[in-house]
């Protein structure tokens, strides 16, 4: 499943927020809310999310650094399943980590949805179009580096 688009809704007077029509089947099992790196809220079908959370098993949990990954990841998290119009319950803490007031975006990160606030989420779209370019340029350099080896003498296949 990859989300994509954008989509522009407000959240009720119980902090609900409408899932994107063309994803709600997705979520007919639940969800899980978890707060997002940058001040978002990620929203993440049950299969998905487990298969984010097997990152854990790349830090042990023995360390220090293990324990905080795994509570950075698992402590926030909110299963959360959606009602007959299709909308889901905000839990307070991700609203506040959010900064959710009442116009969101719901937004498609490919592996899961994104909740932003609309005015947030507005004051990045002039970053996102610079990282998408040098994002591509990176990987223009790195293709022709990888190109450049294979014809050199002796490179080939």
């Amino acid at each position: 499943m990859a989300f994509r688009g954008n989509y522009e809704y407000q959240l009720d007077d119980r902090n609900r927020v409408a899932i994107p029509p063309r994803y709600r089947d997705d979520f007919n099992a639940g969800a899980v809310m978890t707060p997002g790196v940058e001040h978002c809220i990620q929203l993440w079908t049950i299969d998905g999310y487990e298969m984010e959370e097997a990152v854990l098993d790349q830090v042990p949990g023995e360390s220090e650094e293990g324990r905080e990954f795994r509570r950075a990841l698992s402590g926030m998290a909110f299963d959360v399943m959606k009602d007959g119009q299709g909308r889901l319950l905000i839990p307070g803490k991700l609203l506040e980590w959010a900064g959710l007031t009442k116009d969101v975006v719901v937004v498609g990160a490919r592996e899961c949805l994104e909740i932003w606030d609309k005015p947030t989420w507005e004051a990045q779209m002039g970053d996102l179009a610079s990282t998408r370019l040098s994002v591509l340029n990176e990987i223009g350099r790195r293709k022709q580096a990888l190109t450049q080896r294979q014809t050199e003498p002796g490179q080939g296949s």
